[in-house]
Parts: C-alpha cells; structure tokens; sequence
C-alpha cells in the first residue's frame, strides 16, 4: 500500500489535509472524504478535492 496526502476544500471550514493508506489514488480520495464527512458533519457533495499527492516513503 501506498500513503497519500490528500488536500480538501470545505465550504465555511476551509482547507482540510488528510494523510491516507491506500493502494491507489482513487481509493484514498474516497477514505479521506469520508473522514472528512464524520469528522465536520457534512454532506459529502459539499467536499472539493483540491490536490492528490502521493508520499514517498524513501528513508
């Protein structure tokens, strides 16, 4: 698996980041909207994506 920081635009909240696990980009834009979602309260259609990064882990 892959780590990805993900960079969300919430409607009067702003700007969000969630650092995610996942196997590919489009399933960690999907786990972070929906801790996004639980965590503010709001509907999911209301959560932009603004960037997908994925993290190099190299030590």
């Amino acid at each position: 698996m892959k780590w990805f920081e993900i960079e969300l635009e919430i409607p009067v909240y702003g700007k969000s980041f969630e650092i995610v696990q996942a196997f590919d980009s489009e399933t960690a834009i999907q786990i972070a909207i929906k801790k996004t979602v639980n965590q503010y309260n709001i509907p999911s259609h209301g959560v932009s994506i603004v960037l997908v990064k994925e993290i190099n882990n190299q030590i």
